[in-house]
């Protein structure tokens, strides 16, 4: 693993960015044994790729990001039973492995007064099974922010996923194709008190 850093621009721009290969033995993944959840040992994978962002502070309290990563998690040396019949898995990505990640958002934040946000956020493809037979399609994500801070305290709402998107994000511990949804549509409110 190694990256870089740095700062650019009379510090207006922070740039970072790194990459990594790490060859992995012995992962234990959930499996369903008999309709039970189970756990199995995945023999060898190898989990490669990089990721980048930066940040851009236009004007005094106001910061840009952008951020992407890229993922590429497969199996190298695994052989599970599917209905009888041991398959080799090698080669294969990983279930709910997306290969591609990306965000971009917006904060103005300054030190009292109004505070107001925006995030988009992109989670690319990914397959929903070890054999890499059914795939998911990538989907956005959008979220907001707003708020008024203090010396002493703050108070903001937060909302997150305003399409209301519910792809898959996790593979359930509780059966074969049982799946975590994304979280829905919600709306948060917070307040801090610093003492």
């Amino acid at each position: 693993e190694g990256g870089i850093k740095g700062r650019f621009w009379d510090r207006r721009v922070d740039v970072e960015a790194s990459g990594y290969r790490m060859d992995f033995n012995n992962l234990v993944t959930a499996v369903s044994i008999g309709g039970l959840p189970g756990l199995i040992n995945a023999g060898k994978e190898r989990f490669q790729g990089f990721e980048s962002g930066v940040a851009f502070f236009p004007v005094r309290d106001v910061v840009a990001r952008v951020t992407y990563s890229f993922h590429d998690a497969r199996f190298r040396d695994f052989i599970q039973d599917f209905d009888g019949t041991p398959t080799q898995l090698a080669g294969n990505r990983l279930e709910m492995s997306a290969r591609h990640l990306a965000a971009f958002g917006v904060t103005y934040a300054p030190e009292r007064g109004i505070l107001a946000g925006v995030d988009f956020y992109y989670t690319g493809s990914r397959f929903l099974n070890k054999r890499n037979t059914a795939q998911a399609e990538g989907f956005p994500a959008v979220g907001i922010s707003a708020g008024y801070r203090m010396p002493r305290w703050e108070l903001r709402v937060d909302a997150r996923n305003l399409g209301d998107r519910r792809d898959p994000v996790a593979e359930s511990e509780l059966g074969d194709a049982q799946y975590y949804l994304l979280p829905s549509r919600r709306v948060e409110a917070s307040f801090t008190w610093h003492f």
